[in-house]
């Protein structure tokens, strides 16, 4: 494992033992958006880019698009991950004009949410970026609320289940799923779940763009 703290925190399968049990998490979900999604998909969120790599060697996907506003991490994903129907860029997608980079049939938002003190805005860009008929999976950890501090370094909260799918609600219908270790099943009162995903369409009628009159 590297020793550069960057390195340390940004998951990458050749940086990381197999065994490292945080990276078997993420690649569980990242294979389970690879049976999900398909077309045009984006990886909002990409980090260091194997989870983009994951999501354009399905069968079902077309392209798929990482996009971080990390330049670190785009700049690694181009060098190690970049391939035939794998494109990295750095975007900012709470800017608004991030927007142009066009519509997705899929959209995988892992583990970005709770790095946002604002995660609304980025579900109005991913709802304005969704095709018709496309599906979103968004993953965040669960935890005691939006309110409640948390040590986990660089997130802003970690929501409970109510909060999250209020969250959610304006703007998508949600399927609920829980993780724990590598296994993700449909939600259950009881499940002890660690982290929590929903497999979302937009609602169509979406509400009015913040700061719209």
């Amino acid at each position: 494992m590297a020793r550069d703290p960057w390195a340390r925190e940004r998951l990458d399968p050749l940086r990381h033992k197999a065994a490292h049990g945080l990276l078997r998490e993420h690649l569980a979900r990242y294979r389970l958006a690879a049976e999900l999604l398909g077309g045009r998909v984006l990886d909002a969120g990409c980090g260091t880019g194997y989870g983009t790599a994951i999501l354009a060697a399905a069968p079902g996907i077309r392209e798929a698009v990482g996009v971080d506003r990390d330049a670190r991490a785009v700049a690694h994903a181009r060098r190690t991950y970049a391939g035939p129907g794998v494109e990295f860029l750095r975007l900012d997608l709470l800017d608004p004009r991030a927007r142009a980079i066009g519509l997705f049939d899929g959209i995988a938002c892992l583990e970005v949410l709770e790095h946002l003190t604002d995660p609304e805005r980025l579900l109005e860009t991913l709802d304005l970026c969704l095709a018709p008929g496309g599906l979103l999976l968004v993953s965040t950890p669960l935890g005691r609320g939006r309110a409640a501090p948390t040590n986990q370094p660089g997130h802003a909260f970690q929501l409970r289940r109510e909060e999250f799918t209020t969250m959610l609600a304006p703007r998508f219908r949600a399927r609920l799923f829980g993780q724990k270790g590598e296994a993700v099943e449909l939600w259950r009162p009881g499940g002890r779940y660690f982290l929590m995903l929903a497999l979302c369409r937009s609602r169509g009628d979406r509400p009015p763009a913040r700061g719209a009159r």
